[in-house]
């Protein structure tokens, strides 16, 4: 195929949310715009994703994913074949099903699914078809989805590839970003949505611990979700408020980032290589994290950050400690973080990555 005309690409999302997934299908959508491509994005007509593509000039399409499913079936296929659409790229579990059966009837695109979480897939026919017979490729955010997806469903080698999301160095830039939250004291914090998985309540409940040991302490949840409320009375009940703000969803994460001493991730599970923990390693941040789904592919214990097990609010305690009491190694555990972002996980490289698969699919 000859490229020096572009090819056409159109992405689908089910999700409503606005969390790492849909940011990175947007990120990613706006890199493929940027070098001189014909991308849009099929998704609800009321999802965050629709409405920020639109503010952005990308070809929005309206498709309520969840309902009507043979209705948006017609809907994708109509579209695929108007635009003349050659790649399809799937994300959700709805828009991947409506993607694949758009394919079995029309086969004349090929169909990229992109699984962002680590969550297990059940083997049976169904999930065989979705994730073996119908896509054309796979991309997984981090190598451990890889190996549970090969593992369970026999995919071959060359068809599933690990492609972390990539991290916009200018954005997050330590040398020129400046700290937004004006607090003293020693502050660490969360930035993610407010999901149960996320592990937020791990933390809460090993901070009443912490503060004997660090009086000066400030913990910031940045983020919002269907965990709000919980968080809320959870904070409320261990007499907290005084100690853990709320911030809510906000869009300057790299000036957040710049203002803690340590970004703590304690989710419980389903993560791919989180975006958060990325963008803190890009800012030269100590991580602590828990050891789940890809995140040790680039938390390395004591050399990048510090690895501990889920729903554990004592282990949480103890690395936290750790941290304040040995502030310069942590400080060296952030110089290799962004070294090791720097060199391969930034945005750049990761739209290198996709179009040369896309390009080798076309051939």
């Amino acid at each position: 195929m000859n490229f020096s005309k572009k090819f056409k690409i159109l992405h689908t999302e089910a999700s409503m949310g606005w969390g790492g997934q849909e940011i990175r299908v947007f990120k990613e959508v706006l890199m493929f715009k940027k070098h001189g491509y014909w991308i849009g994005i099929a998704a609800h007509p009321e999802s965050k994703i629709f409405e920020n593509a639109k503010k952005q000039g990308i070809p929005v399409f309206p498709i309520c994913f969840k309902k009507n499913s043979f209705k948006n079936v017609l809907s994708l296929l109509s579209l695929v074949k108007r635009l003349k659409v050659q790649i399809l790229h799937t994300h959700s579990s709805w828009d991947s099903w409506v993607g694949a059966l758009v394919k079995l009837f029309y086969p004349r695109f090929k169909l990229v699914r992109t699984r962002h979480l680590s969550t297990p897939v059940k083997k049976h026919f169904l999930n065989s078809f979705l994730y073996k017979k119908s896509p054309d490729l796979i991309i997984t955010t981090g190598e451990s989805i890889k190996k549970m997806l090969i593992s369970v469903f026999k995919i071959p080698e060359g068809k599933i590839i690990s492609i972390p999301t990539g991290i916009d160095l200018e954005e997050f830039n330590p040398e020129k970003v400046n700290p937004v939250i004006s607090d003293k004291g020693f502050i660490i914090g969360t930035v993610s949505v407010l999901r149960s998985w996320k592990g937020h309540k791990y933390l809460l409940k090993a901070i009443p611990e912490l503060v004997k040991h660090i009086p000066d302490l400030k913990v910031y949840i940045v983020g919002d979700g269907p965990q709000r409320k919980n968080l809320e009375n959870l904070i409320k009940e261990l007499r907290l408020n005084d100690i853990v703000k709320l911030l809510g969803h906000r869009e300057d994460v790299s000036g957040i980032l710049a203002s803690f001493d340590v970004l703590i991730h304690p989710s419980t599970g389903h993560e791919g290589v989180p975006q958060t923990i990325l963008q803190a390693l890009a800012m030269k941040k100590p991580v602590i994290a828990t050891n789940v789904g890809s995140i040790p592919q680039v938390i390395k214990h004591l050399e990048t950050g510090f690895l501990i097990p889920p729903k554990d609010s004592a282990a949480i305690k103890k690395a936290i400690l750790y941290v304040y009491e040995n502030l310069n190694l942590a400080k060296l555990w952030g110089e290799k973080g962004h070294h090791l972002v720097k060199e391969n996980y930034s945005l750049e490289k990761m739209f290198k990555e996709i179009e040369s698969l896309y390009k080798n699919l076309l051939i």
